[in-house]
C-alpha cells in the first residue's frame, strides 16, 4: 500500500488517538480463488460479505469445520490460515493441488469425486497432519502419489474406493507411504482397516523404490499418440504385462504377451495411465491419446 506524506501523518494522529480503523491495521489472508471466497461469504466466514480477494485472518483462523464440496474452486490459496481447522471436505471442486501442510490440527479429510470427475489431484501429502484420523476419498482417479506417513497412523483410517458407473477401478498408485512398512503389508493393525483400491506397495520412503517404480529405461512413445504405442525397455528384465487405465480409473486393456507396441487407436481420446510390469517391478507412464 502506497501512502501520501499527508495521509500517512494523519493515521499517526488517529494512532496515537485510537482512532485508527481496524479494518487498516488487521491483518487479511489472499483467496484468490472467487468461488473459495464466495464459498466462505455463504457460509457467513467472510464477515465483510464482499469478493475482493481477501478475508480477515481473524475471520477464518477459529473455523473447526469447513464444507467446500461442490463449490467449483479450483484454488485453495489461503486455506493455511485456518488454523484451527478439524474438518474439511472438498469433494467434487475443480481442484489439481492441495496443500494442506499448514492445517496441523486437522482430524478429517474428504476428498471425493461424488458424481463428477473434475478432482484431478495426482498427489497427496498428510505428512505434516500428525492429528489425522479419517482420511477418505472416492475415486481418486489419477491419484499417483500418497504420502501417509505422519508419524501417527496409530489413529488414521484411510478410505480409498474406485467405482466407475458401479463397476469397480484401480487407482494409479504404486506406492504409498507410511510409518511402519512392514506391519502394513503384513495387513497388521491400525493398517488392517485401510483400503485402498490400488495394486501398491507400502514403504517407509518410496523414493528408495523409484527408480523401480519411475524407471528411465522404460520408454514409452510417441506421447501424445494416435495409432501405435511403442514401449521399450532398455534394461535386461523382461516386459510381463501391460495394462492401460483411463482417466476415470477404468482398466480398459490388458496384455500378458511381450512385446513392444500396440495399437491403440481404437481407445477414446484423453488422458491415459500405462502400467507396464517387468520382472523387476511396475513402471507407470501418462500419455495422451488423440
Amino acid at each position: 500500500m502506497n501512502l501520501s506524506k499527508t495521509t500517512k501523518y494523519i493515521l499517526i494522529l488517529f494512532f496515537f488517538h485510537g482512532l485508527v480503523p481496524n479494518t487498516l491495521l488487521a491483518q487479511t489472508t489472499n483467496i484468490p480463488d472467487t468461488n473459495f471466497e464466495q464459498a466462505l461469504i455463504d457460509l457467513g466466514i467472510d464477515s465483510d460479505g464482499i469478493v475482493n480477494g481477501q478475508v480477515l485472518t481473524s475471520d477464518i483462523d477459529m473455523v473447526i469445520t469447513l464444507d467446500l464440496s461442490l463449490k467449483g474452486i479450483s484454488d485453495i490459496t489461503g486455506i493455511h490460515d485456518f488454523a484451527a481447522l478439524e474438518m474439511l471436505d472438498v469433494s467434487s471442486n475443480d481442484l489439481t493441488t492441495l496443500d494442506i501442510s499448514n492445517n496441523t490440527q486437522l482430524k478429517e479429510l474428504y476428498v471425493s469425486n461424488t458424481g463428477t470427475d473434475n478432482l484431478l489431484i495426482s498427489a497427496l501429502d498428510v505428512s505434516n497432519n500428525i492429528n489425522l484420523e479419517v482420511l477418505y476419498g472416492e475415486n481418486l482417479f489419477l491419484l499417483e502419489s500418497l504420502n501417509l506417513k505422519n508419524g501417527n497412523n496409530a489413529i488414521l483410517t484411510v478410505t480409498l474406493p474406485c467405482e466407475e458407473e458401479g463397476i469397480p477401478c484401480e487407482l494409479p498408485l504404486n506406492c504409498v507411504m507410511v510409518d511402519d512398512e512392514t506391519a502394513a503389508t503384513n495387513n497388521d493393525p491400525p493398517y488392517a482397516g485401510w483400503f485402498i483400491q490400488a495394486d501398491f506397495v507400502y514403504s517407509e520412503d518410496c523414493t528408495l523404490t523409484v527408480s523401480e517404480y519411475d524407471s528411465p529405461d522404460v520408454s514409452v512413445y510417441p506421447n501424445p499418440v494416435k495409432n501405435t504405442l511403442i514401449i521399450e525397455n532398455s534394461r535386461a528384465s523382461e516386459i510381463e504385462r501391460i495394462s492401460i487405465i483411463d482417466s476415470s480409473g477404468r482398466r480398459i486393456w490388458e496384455e500378458n504377451n511381450k512385446f513392444n507396441s500396440m495399437d491403440v487407436s481404437g481407445l477414446a481420446d484423453g488422458i491415459l495411465i500405462v502400467r507396464i510390469q517387468t520382472s523387476n517391478g511396475i513402471v507407470t507412464r501418462k500419455i495422451l491419446k488423440e
